[in-house]
């Protein structure tokens, strides 16, 4: 058990992580979505990747939610991983979002979840599943220059 420890730390010391939000702009506040993007950047960070969340500034005037358009923000940022953070308003104040990471280099899907929050983007076990999950399959899946 040590060593599949080890081998998770050691795989992903180096692996560079960029954090990019495609909340619809009518299905949730810029802030509230930029907020939770930068919150699970963090939550990569304290996981040993180096993250860094996508500024909006960094992608094309239309947006990008899907396709090709992904693997340029991926090559632009030199990212192994692009975790896509997709969030819309719930019910009674919660927000419902959507987590999907892939591989930078050709998209290989390598974890997906959803995690149902608050405005203050509170960590639960849906995220903490979502990160156990992403570091795995970085391991197996990613190798870092």
């Amino acid at each position: 058990m040590l060593s599949v420890a080890l081998t998770l730390v050691l795989a992903q010391g180096t692996v560079r992580v960029a954090v990019l939000d495609v909340s619809a702009a009518d299905a949730i506040y810029e802030d509230v979505s930029r907020a939770l993007a930068e919150k699970v950047s963090d939550e990569l960070l304290k996981k040993g990747f180096v993250s860094k969340r996508v500024d909006e500034s960094e992608v094309p005037i239309d947006g990008c939610r899907i396709g090709p358009c992904l693997g340029v923000i991926a090559k632009s940022q030199a990212a192994d991983v692009l975790v896509i953070v997709d969030a819309v308003e719930g019910a009674k104040g919660t927000v419902e979002v959507v987590l999907s990471a892939m591989r930078g280099r050709d998209g290989l899907p390598l974890a997906a979840g959803k995690w149902s929050t608050t405005a203050e983007g509170k960590q639960n076990k849906q995220l903490s599943k979502f990160l156990v999950a992403m570091q795995k399959a970085v391991a197996k899946n990613v190798s870092a220059p």
